[in-house]
This record gives structure tokens, C-alpha cells and sequence, in this order.
């Protein structure tokens, strides 16, 4: 599998991956998580955060041809003031891909995974939540570099109410609706509205009151 992207939100991080040529097969990558600390600091360098490993088998953030699939940075800095302080890639070597998490207080990270298509190429997640039980993600043809004007956003996200009707919003403003499935998995195709560009938060909300955000950034029309 190749890596494609990493989200990084306030309680959040998620592992977005697309086939590879080296196997026909395709799916979640086989992943263990553990712990990245050494031997405790002493008390007056302690800052309470702590490190997790996450590492995958038989994935690479390079192509076959070496050209990187992985085209975000190698370290990632939270904007939010949640225990998910930052991720850093530290391992890309022999199929095995390794990240560390940097998270604030003892929180013990929920994990899930998700698979959905983005056009013809299929995807397949693996999330890390921290004290929240939805979380949501969002692709779109140029997610590297933000969402143009009316563009489609592809909205896919685990942990709601199953079966709930569920509001999507940017920037505070409805966008649309839909509804989870029986799994409280939910995938809607949305579109840009007309908005400066710039940063602005998406969310999803189910009828229950439980709410994921993702961070959007906005550009020119297309």
C-alpha cells in the first residue's frame, strides 16, 4: 500500500493509503502501535506529553518508481489545543512505514479503519481518536493544496449514531445532509461553497448531538 495522506486534527490522527503495483491485493495495512518514550525525563524536563509508534507492514509513502505517493510534510504540528500535539514520519525503509504521534496526557488512542473509493482508486484509513468518538476526513482533487471554489469534496467518517441523519456544514453554514449507515459510517460527495480563501471547519453532526470537524482550506475557483 501507498500512503497518500495524514490527517492531523485536535484529538485525530488519520492514515489515508491507495493501492500499490507491487500486489494485487488491496486493504487495511497490517499496523501495530506502541510506545515511543525512553526512560522518563527527569521532573523539570517533563512536558506531559508522551510518544506512540505506529508502524505498517507492506507500505511505503514512495511509488515503485521512487517518485513520492506521500506529497505532505514529514512532521505535522496540531493548530488546536488537543492532546494530538504532532505526528513525524521516522521510518520509510523496506515496506515497513513508521510514524510517532506526540500526544498530551495519558489518553489511550481509540482505533478504527475505514475503506472507501476516491473515483476509480480505492482507499483504505486507519484512524487513531483520542477521547471522541466520530472523526471524518475529506478528498478532493487537489487535497494537498486546498479545495477550490465549487469544487467536489468527497466527506467519508466513522463513529456516528447508526442509521441518524446527519448535517454537514462549512464555516458554520449548511451544506448538506445525508445519513449513516448501519455501521455509523458515513460517505457524502459535497461541493465548495463561494467563500474567501482560506481555513475553514467542516463538520458533521448526527441527530444525537455527536460531531466531527476537519479542517478545509479554500482556494481561488477552479
Amino acid at each position: 500500500m501507498q500512503l497518500r495522506y495524514v490527517e492531523v486534527g485536535e484529538r485525530q490522527v488519520t492514515f489515508t493509503f491507495g493501492p500499490t503495483s507491487f500486489s494485487n491485493e488491496f486493504g487495511v495495512p497490517r499496523f501495530d502501535i506502541g510506545s515511543a518514550d525512553a526512560a522518563p525525563p527527569p521532573p523539570e524536563l517533563a512536558t506531559g506529553t508522551r510518544g506512540l509508534t505506529v508502524s505498517f507492514l507492506g507500505a511505503s509513502g514512495f511509488n515503485p518508481d521512487l517518485s513520492p505517493s506521500y506529497m505532505g510534510p514529514s512532521v505535522l504540528v496540531s493548530d488546536n489545543s488537543g492532546p494530538v500535539r504532532e505526528a513525524a514520519v521516522t521510518n520509510d525503509t523496506g515496506r515497513r512505514l513508521s510514524w510517532r504521534l506526540m500526544v498530551a496526557g495519558p489518553v489511550c488512542p481509540t482505533v478504527t479503519t475505514n475503506a472507501y473509493v476516491w473515483g476509480k482508486s480505492p482507499r483504505a484509513q486507519v484512524t487513531l481518536t483520542f477521547g471522541q468518538r466520530a472523526w471524518i476526513t475529506a478528498e478532493h482533487g487537489a487535497t494537498y493544496v486546498g479545495a477550490p471554489i465549487l469544487s467536489p469534496v468527497l466527506v467519508t467518517g466513522l463513529g456516528f449514531t447508526p442509521r441518524s441523519m446527519v448535517t454537514l456544514r462549512i464555516a458554520g453554514e449548511l451544506v448538506d445532509t445525508g445519513e449513516s449507515d448501519e455501521d455509523g459510517r458515513i460517505e457524502k460527495g459535497i461541493f465548495v461553497p463561494r467563500l474567501q480563501p482560506g481555513f475553514y471547519e467542516l463538520s458533521v453532526t448526527d441527530g444525537s448531538g455527536r460531531r466531527a470537524t476537519y479542517r478545509l482550506m479554500v482556494t481561488d475557483e477552479l
